[in-house]
């Protein structure tokens, strides 16, 4: 029995080292030249003052347009709306949902809530938002670079304007024209 292992076990060996050769020659031709500068259709990053992240408040209901994370407390439901601020719902009644307010949070990708304190990040800030007050949320603290962004547009593949914080927050990707960048995204 151990000479049949062992002859399974190293007779795919002898075809390892050729394939091995194979692959890094295949792989060798298929990668592309290091390119200096590219112009053509890519992604440039929007870009939100930082002074402006602190502009949190409410806003009245708002139209959803990319929507995110969710919670539920209670009978309010709460959802986000990427880059922009979280939806207040009412779902006392189940036959009908209220709009009840929008919470403005500049540069939110996500958040929860425990009690009556919402806990989001605002670019690379955590910020604590005082919510017993539906209509008139404040502003508790603000831990400043807490997180790290994405400094590349998600879910793409291409050439992007690599980003310049000094310009601000990132807020969203538009696409256009570009000439002379150098960064580019490949999943």
């Amino acid at each position: 029995m151990i000479p049949h292992i062992r002859r399974l076990f190293f007779a795919p060996a002898k075809y390892i080292f050729p394939l091995l050769l194979w692959c890094s020659l295949f792989w060798n031709g298929c990668v592309p030249e290091e390119i200096d500068t590219y112009s053509g259709t890519g992604k440039r990053p929007v870009y939100l003052p930082v002074a402006a992240l602190d502009s949190i408040g409410n806003l009245a209901p708002q139209v959803i347009q990319e929507s995110g994370t969710i919670f539920l407390q209670d009978t309010l439901f709460f959802m986000l709306e990427q880059k922009k601020g979280i939806h207040v719902f009412s779902i006392k009644d189940s036959s009908t949902v209220a709009s009840l307010t929008f919470f403005k949070i500049p540069a939110v990708t996500d958040f929860t809530i425990s009690g009556n304190r919402l806990y989001a990040d605002s670019w690379r800030d955590l910020v604590t938002i005082d919510i017993s007050d539906l209509y008139h949320i404040s502003l508790l603290s603000r831990q400043t670079n807490a997180f790290s962004p994405l400094l590349y547009p998600p879910l793409y593949n291409g050439f992007f304007e690599c980003v310049d914080e000094s310009k601000g927050a990132v807020v969203g990707w538009e696409d256009v024209f570009l000439e002379n960048v150098r960064c580019y995204t490949v999943n």
